[in-house]
């Protein structure tokens, strides 16, 4: 059975009722689905900024998927990843500081043995299998 982790982009269109979410999960439904918990923490500040933050609501909205918490392991798969940018000459500081949640969250996905699944396929690819939806 594939694992799949589920990035923020696809959290956010699924709470919007976007079909290519709803055919996804349909067309993968055989599949273990999971999420990490910065890509919870980056929809509930979606959600306040929105002025639609309703916590019971969300975690309702989301009771089919597991919330991974980020462990040490995690963090030590992330820290892999981020050290080559910092050594490219083709990353500044900032580039890769931007994307420290998405390497947290690669990390986990690395880990864990799961394929993430997101919109934004470029920020993942580099480092795990990852599926568009």
């Amino acid at each position: 059975m594939t694992r799949y982790l589920l990035d923020t982009t696809l959290l956010i269109d699924y709470l919007a009722g976007t079909d290519a979410v709803r055919e996804f999960l349909e067309a993968h439904e055989d599949g273990e689905f999971a999420t990490t918990a910065m890509n919870y923490k980056e929809v509930a500040v979606g959600r306040r900024l929105d002025g639609d933050f309703d916590p019971e609501r969300l975690a309702a909205a989301f009771a089919w998927l597991d919330v991974v918490p980020i462990t040490g392991e995690h963090a030590l798969a992330a820290g892999a990843f981020e050290a080559d940018p910092y050594r490219s000459d083709d990353h500044t500081r900032r580039a890769v500081d931007a994307a420290t949640a998405d390497l947290l969250i690669a990390g986990v996905a690395d880990a864990e043995g799961m394929t993430v699944v997101a919109r934004t396929v470029d920020d993942f690819e580099p480092f795990v299998p990852v599926a568009a939806y």
